[in-house]
């Protein structure tokens, strides 16, 4: 065993800069092997440190992107959505780069910025978030939270009130419960030197598999410092939380009245899976029966999806869009996002899941249009997976479903009509 009580590490410098420690208690000298950098800033190794994934893999300089967000000239409302409760509000800072999240000293008052999309857990594969940001300083009643959340499952950081927490929400039991650990309770470093009111970038890993570890920290100077790890092992008799698939979030809620409005900033994030993504299931897909194509001109719906009620916490990934004419008359088509939509039916997804709900007519006008191109006689597009996870169906702030509508266009009659093909994460 090595000594117990004060004693003084002596750090005996190298060439290349790496040093290697010696205890020193007494008289006694201790042999050890603690590794600490130029600075004399001791270097973390083994399972909990930063060099190993949360399967404890060695990390590679290639993780597979899920999603990634810097906002340099807007809020990215393509990307998040805003949910504001009294007098909060949601403001870019054009020239930070980030959006000030602030509430007033009314109690109730709350800012939640969240992802539209939630983002595909594979087994088997650690999931690594990194979130930057800058609390507001720490004060009763105010609550501050960053993480990968939604309003029942996550794993986050949590300023509430004068302390700061990790926590892992879950639904598992069917209500909503928190495994909440205080600063003064993680079990790796408690970072006494932590500043929740200066720039931060939080990180966490996990692998989910129901019943896996997860791990909390901070990036700091360049280097992962894991603080604390919730451990599962022969401790659970249940998942520890429903689901991975989850959106990121950022929020700051007025529990109580305050003395002072306050503000958190939201700045960047990323979210990786370490040992790369590919996804898997059948491809499902809708479009017109050969034997109803109308011989018709202007711009038509010929197929769409969105997500069903109740089912969008799902990731639904458009794989493929098919086209083709009846002649060779050259038709335009494109893929709406969230258009205005005029004489359509909505009917479950005939693959029996009731994930997906699939329409084959009427029009649409607006949105956002995401891809297009002309086509004669035939022709598909196989959307790439990263292509895929980028027009993966999101929802708005009322929990509402993406619309995705493949529409052809003609100034002549043409028979024309398409296709889109779509895999279900779960």
């Amino acid at each position: 065993m090595g000594p117990k009580g004060p004693f003084f590490l002596l750090l005996q410098y190298k060439k290349d800069g790496i040093v290697m420690g010696q205890v020193i208690r007494g008289g006694e000298q201790f042999e050890t092997h603690i590794e600490a950098d130029y600075r004399g800033k001791i270097l973390q190794k083994g399972p909990d440190s930063g060099s190993v994934d949360a399967f404890g893999r060695q990390r590679i300089s290639a993780p597979y992107t899920l999603f990634d967000s810097t906002m340099r000239y807007d809020k990215r409302p393509d990307q998040w959505f805003d949910s504001i409760v009294g007098s909060g509000t949601s403001t870019f800072l054009t020239h930070q780069s980030s959006v000030a999240m602030s509430t007033t000293t009314a109690s109730g008052d709350t800012v939640l910025r969240r992802t539209k999309q939630n983002f595909p857990y594979q087994a088997g594969k650690s999931m690594m978030l990194l979130q930057s940001f800058v609390g507001a300083p720490l004060a009763s009643g105010l609550i501050q939270e960053v993480g990968i959340f939604n309003d029942q499952n996550g794993v986050m950081v949590r300023a509430s009130g004068t302390s700061v927490q990790f926590v892992i929400r879950s639904y598992a039991s069917g209500t909503v419960n928190e495994d909440v650990v205080n600063q003064s309770d993680w079990n790796i470093d408690m970072l006494d030197s932590l500043n929740f009111a200066k720039a931060q970038i939080f990180t966490a890993d996990l692998e989910w598999l129901g019943v896996g570890r997860v791990r909390c920290g901070f990036v700091i100077d360049g280097e992962i410092v894991y603080c604390h790890e919730f451990e599962h092992f022969n401790a659970l008799d249940s998942v520890y939380m429903t689901t991975a698939i989850l959106p990121l979030s950022y929020r700051i809620h007025n529990a109580s009245a305050q003395s002072s409005s306050a503000t958190m900033k939201h700045v960047c994030c990323s979210l990786l899976s370490e040992g790369g993504y590919e996804p898997d299931g059948a491809i499902y897909s809708v479009g017109h029966d050969l034997s109803t194509v109308s011989n018709a001109s202007g711009e038509r719906i010929t197929a769409g999806i969105r997500m069903a009620s109740g089912r969008t916490g799902n990731v639904i990934l458009p794989v493929r869009i098919s086209t083709t004419t009846g002649s060779s008359d050259v038709v335009l088509w494109r893929l709406r996002l969230n258009p205005a939509l005029s004489g359509v039916t909505w009917t479950a997804a005939n693959n029996g899941r009731g994930n997906v709900e699939v329409t084959t007519s009427g029009t649409a006008s607006g949105g956002t249009i995401i891809d297009s191109g002309f086509v004669s006689q035939g022709s598909a597009n196989n959307y790439a997976v990263a292509e895929a996870i980028r027009l993966a169906l999101g929802q708005n702030a009322s929990g509402q479903s993406d619309t995705l509508i493949l529409t052809v266009d003609s100034s002549l009659s043409a028979k024309a009509l398409g296709m889109i093909g779509w895999v279900e994460v779960v």
